[in-house]
Parts: structure tokens; sequence; C-alpha cells
């Protein structure tokens, strides 16, 4: 049912005839005594090249008494109620009509065309592709009107209208059951919502009903598609002028809808799509308010990268100091640890899309200086405790005024200090039918560090006794002890190493670290990822550490100028002798046995006599820190021992020297190296674990390759591979700057890392 104006039609298609049916008013009785007084309700119907009607009639309670025919009696007139008005009347109200359906037509085409090119853009999502049908449909249905309109007096036009309420005809029941809504004309009644009739032509058969009934039936149908919502309205027809304004006004709103339909597409979808999840990384440090080497820069980074791509992330560290950006949630809770009860305040923060969660609790408190510190118990105790609150963080802590809870859940944790976490979801909650489809993740930094300790510290755990034999491991020198590292590995879902190279590592004896059998026994669940580094942070165009003291931020393009000069800014800050020409050799990490300070040590004699600048920062053992000072004392004008570690100093180090020495004795993945070669730094490393795999050997002769590499950690093996590479910066200018310029080319974001991750979480989610 539609209408012209004020004049309801409807329209019923068979064969080559059209039918429209017209009444003097559409509009609904105010009542229904109003409804009784009006008895007689006229109508009219052009079939083929005649005219012709019926008058309704309808008794007090409101049921039809008679239906009485009319019919024209000549060209310029009617027979029957209504026979005197002009026929020319009627015409000029259908060629209005025609012309509100040509600009309709005109405005369908142009949602057409539009949205053609909307469904082009790959990042188009489902709900788009729905729209599109329904507009096809309706500009389907439009130009079979318009075709059938060039059979001149032998077509009905139709305007989207309200549908009265007292004249309605409505199919019969059987009519109902055979209604095809895909190719008709749909109306709007007056609550706005879209109702659609079409009989096919063995159908037919129509009755006519009360406005008591005519309500009951439209409160009954339902249709599955819908017209756009700018043709849901009515159009109320009165003159030319009138006309035009309404099509100028509707086609601004069109095109303001278009407008911001095409914004909304614009935006792409989350990178993630149907894999988006609830992600929660849970460790002992995190950057930059705790950290004390890669897996502080790990947690504050991984996380963005993977909120980027659309998931719902979330940060699980202890809260050290008194950190700024944390605020308290006023959310309290007690955990038991070694028969006491130990209050727990969770601060939260949200940065950059994550939300950052703190644990504040006595036994964490001001540690930030030696976060793994203290007696074997304390730690024991304290990472326990730890585990504890972070696994109940989604279920107790509204972040944005939404919990994460269970659903689509992943924890992953970290190292051997949260590797409790993954046991936790397993003893307390899955054994208990609770977390069900929550997964857990167990990334692998540095197996070296194992939880270790006797059997009688499984109490401290607060797990079923049954629970022991995760942690049990016998090691050749010690015998039976207590690993929960061990246990992690084995309750995680998936394991993660941080580089491929490392997870080959693990799998044997001298790089597993007793635990290489269990390792070869998950190996169906272990993967190697790479890792990523902060391009916002350690970018040299970007540094706001080199924008003071002399330094200068550099590009590219402006490497020639750019490093020097915060070379020289360097050997000024340190006291060095400002020379262009001599090599700077820089070292940045932890001072201990695993990252080879001992080979440079050995080295310290022939590097004395060449003709370069050495510079370390770290802290670590006291005799490598006392070594560094004795450096600095005998050899002033070339050494420089800064014990301590300093943020902006490693970054202008980063910056300002031209060789990084990385002789690692195993290295799970290393960043520095990555940071170095963002910097146009020359990196000169071990080749084990992520230093294999990030670093590739230079050759002179197809002038590729990244810095250089040695295959045994040994002190002529790095004096060899240090002397070839002072070699080329002293003779080979050209293939130096072409080791810079493709190391400042790679793309090392986390983004990429990210979307493997992503994979792994996807692959634990439907993982049983």
């Amino acid at each position: 049912m539609a209408s012209i104006g004020s004049l309801p039609f409807m329209v019923e298609t068979k064969a080559e005839t059209y039918m429209v049916l017209l009444s003097k008013t559409h509009h609904r009785p105010s009542s229904f005594a109003a409804a009784i007084r009006s008895k007689k309700f006229p109508g009219f119907a052009v079939t083929n090249n005649s005219i012709s009607g019926i008058s309704l009639c309808y008794d007090k309670r409101g049921h039809l008494s008679r239906i009485k025919r009319v019919k024209a009696a000549g060209k310029g007139y009617l027979e029957g109620e209504n026979g005197n008005e002009s026929e020319d009347s009627l015409q000029a109200t259908i060629e209005k009509s025609k012309k509100v359906l040509a600009m309709q037509r005109q405005l369908l085409h142009q949602i057409s065309e539009r949205r053609k090119l909307v469904s082009s853009i790959k990042s188009s999502i489902a709900n788009s592709e729905e729209d599109e049908v329904s507009f096809e449909q309706s500009d389907d249905t439009f130009s079979n009107l318009d075709t059938t309109s060039t059979n001149g007096s032998n077509v009905a036009e139709n305007q989207i209208g309200s549908i009265p309420s007292s004249g309605y005809i409505h199919p019969t029941a059987d009519a109902v059951q055979e209604i095809q809504p895909s190719a008709v004309i749909r109306g709007a009644d007056a609550g706005g919502k879209e109702s659609e009739n079409r009989l096919p032509p063995e159908k037919a058969s129509f009755t006519i009903d009360s406005p008591k009934q005519l309500k009951d039936s439209k409160s009954k149908e339902a249709w599955s598609d819908k017209l756009p919502s700018f043709l849901s309205h009515t159009t109320e027809i009165s003159s030319p002028k009138d006309e035009q304004q309404e099509k100028d006004l509707k086609f601004e709103e069109l095109t303001s809808k278009e407008t911001d339909a095409n914004i909304e597409h614009a935006k792409p979808p989350p990178l993630a799509g149907a894999n988006v999840m609830n992600v929660i990384l849970v460790a002992a440090e995190c950057a930059p308010w705790s950290k004390t080497g890669g897996l502080g820069d790990v947690a504050g980074s991984l996380p963005k990268a993977l909120a980027r791509r659309g998931h719902r992330v979330m940060v699980v560290a202890p809260r050290y100091g008194n950190y700024a950006e944390p605020q308290d949630t006023g959310i309290r809770k007690r955990y038991r640890v070694d028969g006491q009860d130990m209050e727990v305040t969770y601060f939260q923060a949200y940065i950059d899309g994550v939300d950052f969660v703190f644990i504040d609790t006595p036994m964490l408190r001001h540690i930030e200086n030696n976060i793994y510190g203290g007696g074997r118990e304390d730690i024991v105790k304290r990472m326990a405790l730890f585990c504890k609150a972070a696994i109940e963080v989604p279920w107790h802590v509204p972040c944005g005024g939404i919990c994460y809870g269970d659903g689509n859940l992943v924890f992953i944790a970290n190292d051997w200090h949260t590797a409790l976490l993954p046991v936790y979801l397993k003893a307390y909650y899955r054994d208990n039918g609770l977390m069900m489809y929550t997964r857990s993740l167990l990334v692998i930094h540095n197996i070296a560090h194992q939880g270790r300790g006797p059997v009688t510290d499984f109490a401290y755990t607060d797990l079923p006794e049954h629970y022991l034999d995760l942690f049990k491991l016998y090691d050749p020198v010690g015998g039976e002890h207590f690993n929960i590292f061990a246990a992690g590995l084995k309750a995680a879902d998936r394991v993660v190493t941080v580089s491929h190279g490392y997870s080959w590592e693990l799998k044997t004896a001298e790089g597993g670290w007793g635990l290489h059998n269990i390792i070869n026994e998950v190996d169906w669940k272990l993967s190697g990822i790479v890792n990523g580094i902060d391009t916002k942070e350690w970018s040299p165009q970007h540094d706001v550490h080199l924008t003071s003291d002399g330094y200068t931020n550099y590009s590219l393009d402006t490497l020639h100028t750019g490093k020097p000069q915060c070379k020289a800014a360097l050997q000024k800050e340190l006291g060095l002798p400002a020379r262009e020409d001599v090599p700077v050799i820089g070292f940045i990490g932890r001072l201990d046995h695993q990252k080879g300070v001992d080979l440079i040590a050995e080295a310290i004699p022939w590097l004395m006599d060449q003709d370069v600048q050495l510079i370390m920062l770290g802290t670590g053992r006291q005799d490598l820190e006392d070594m560094l000072r004795h450096f600095e004392r005998q050899h002033h004008d070339k050494a420089r021992g800064w014990v301590g570690f300093s943020v902006k100093t490693a970054h202008r180090i980063t910056a300002g020297v031209d060789i990084l020495l990385m002789p690692s004795r195993f290295e799970p993945c290393g960043l520095n190296q990555l940071y170095a070669m963002n910097y146009g730094t020359i990196p000169v490393v071990h080749a084990v674990g992520g230093l294999r795999d990030t670093v590739q050997p230079f050759d002179p002769f197809s002038e590729s390759g990244l810095g250089w590499t040695f295959d045994s950690a040994e002190a002529h093996k790095l004096i060899h591979a240090l002397g070839n590479c002072l070699l080329t910066y002293r003779e080979y200018k050209k293939s130096w700057e072409g080791l810079q310029r493709r190391g400042m080319m790679q793309d090392l974001s986390w983004d990429s890392a990210a979307q493997k991750y992503e994979e792994i979480l996807v692959a634990a989610k439907y993982q049983w």
C-alpha cells in the first residue's frame, strides 16, 4: 500500500494489468466513532484504459455492509459517486507522481553508483554487503516500475506513504503465505516500520476488513528486508515549487548520509577481524616504570601493538614505587601466602589503548632497584602472591567501567616469575569448572633463570599435593628439586620463545639449562617470534634524548650530518677527545657472564693498541663493575666505564657510537642490536639466538648484510670480527654507509611481531 499525495493506492502485478485503488483521504480517523460516522469510502481503479471504482460502506459496528461499484461513463467524467470529477485532475496527479518517481530513480541510481565504489574497498564488512543487497533490490523494483511506465495509461505510479486505516485491503491468509518480499514496493506505517504486500498472480483474491482487523493484521506482519531510511518517509506533493524544494532537501539529506557512510567505511575494521580477543600480559617488570632488561621493553611495547590490531589488552605488573600515572581503583583483595593473608590494592591507568593494572602490596613495594633481590623464599612468595592477584584481575578491576571477564580471554605469562599463573589457572579454576575457555601463553625470555629450590618450596605455592609432580625435576648435579619454570611449561597452552634460533637452542643440553627434555616434550606447542622495538621511543628522528647538549635528531636522509654531530656530542659529554675519524665502540648491557663482558676484558689490550675509543654502560656483578672502573683509570683518554644504568645515556650512546659490541654467550633475542641498526650503528655480535636471526653477516662481494658475527664465545674470534669491522670503517666508506642504510631501512616495529603473536593466541583459543 502506498499513496500519491493524499490518494492511497495499491499496486498489483499481474501480466500487463495494473490496478490503482484511490480514496478521498488516507488519514487515520482520530477515533473509532469517527470511522463509524464515515460510512462511505469511495475509491477508484484504473484498469487498462478505463476507470472504475468502488464505494465501501460500514455499519455501526465497523463491519462492511455493502460495496457499490462505479464506472467511467465517458472520457471526461465518471459515473456513480464522485463521477463529476475531472479526469484531468487525476491525470495531473499521476503526472506529479511520475516526476517524484523519476527523482527517486535518479537518487537510487546515485546510491547504486556510490555503493559500488564503496563495495570495491577490500575492508568492507558484512553489514555493508547486506545493505548493498537491500539497495539493489529497491533499485530493481523501481526499474521494473519504470519499464511499465512506458505503456501509457496502463501504469500504476506509486509513492511511498502511510497506509490508510479504514480503506485498507490486504491478502487473504492463503495469499500471505505466498508473499514474495524481494520485488515489490514497501510502504511504511505510522510508526515508521516498513511493510510489504505482494500477491502472486494465482493468489489474487482480496478481503476487505474493518479498522480493528487491519490493526491486528499489521501487528502480525514481519518482513526480512527494509528500504533505505531516506525512502521510508511520506512525501506530500502540493506544487512544482514545493516538489523542487523537497527534491533539493532530499538530495542534501542523501548526500549527507552518503558522506557519513563513506567516512564510516573509510575507517578500516580491526586488523584482527573475527579473531579479536581479550589479552592480559603479566610480567614482573614493565617499561617505563620498571626495567632491568628486554623483558621490561616487551611488556611495555607488545601490548600496544596488539591493541593497534583491535584487541582489548591489559598489562598487569607490580607497583614497586609511587608511579604517577596509575590511580587507585579502590579495590582491595586478600590472598593467602604461606599461611598469611596479604592485602592487595589494584591501581589502573589507560595509556595508548592499553589498560595498565599495577598490583600494590607491602611485599612488592619499594624494591624497584632490586626487583629480583632478596632470599629465595621471599622471591617465591612475592611471585606466588603476584600471580594469584593477577589471575583475578579480569574479575575485579573494571577497566573503562567493564571487567574483562573470562570470555575469549588469554593470559601471556613471561619467564619463571609468572610461570605459576598457568598452573593456578588449571588448579584453581579449570579443575573446578571455571574459566574453561581461558587460555595461557608462556613466553621464555631467558631460560637460565628458572625459580629453582628444594622440593619443600612447594608449600609456598598453596597448591594441592598432587600438583607437586609438575614441579619436581631431577638434576644430575643437584638431584631432585623444585622448578617453577618446569611446571609452567607443562601447564601452559602454548609456549613462545623470543627468536627462532633460541627455540632451537632450548632443545639442546647446552641451551636448555636442564629443561631441554621438557622443551622437546612440548615441542608441538613451541614457537619462536623475534621481538620488535618501540619505533616511537627508539627512533633517531624523534628521540627526545637527542634534542639537547649538542645532540641532534637525524633520519636516513640526514645520516651523514646527524650521526657525526651526535658522536661529537657524546665524546664531549664523556670527556673523550673529540675526533671525527676515530671509530667509537660501545657496549650496553648487564655486567655478567651471559653478556660476554669477560670476552671484552680479554680483548682490551688489543683494543687499546688500536686507534679507537671504548664506552661501556651497565651494572651487575661487583667484580665486573670494578673492572670497568679500572679500565677507565688505566686508559683515561680512550675508555669510559659508566657503572649503573641511565635511559638517556643509553639512547645517546646508541646514537653516538659507530659500532656496538654484543659478545653474549647466549642471547634469546636481544634488543640492543635492533636499536643500534635503527640508529645507523653497526653491530658486532656472537651468532647465537636472536643475534643470529637479526644480524646477517656482511658480504663485501655482494654488498649485503647488516654487521659482523663470530661463531664461538672466544676472545680471538671477537677480535677477528671486530678487526674486519674496523678495516671496513677506515678503508671502505661506501660499504660502511651501505651497512648503515640497510640497517635503518628495516621494519623493526612490533606490528609484525604482534601479528605472529596473534596467530599463536588464536591457535591457543581453539585448542582443547
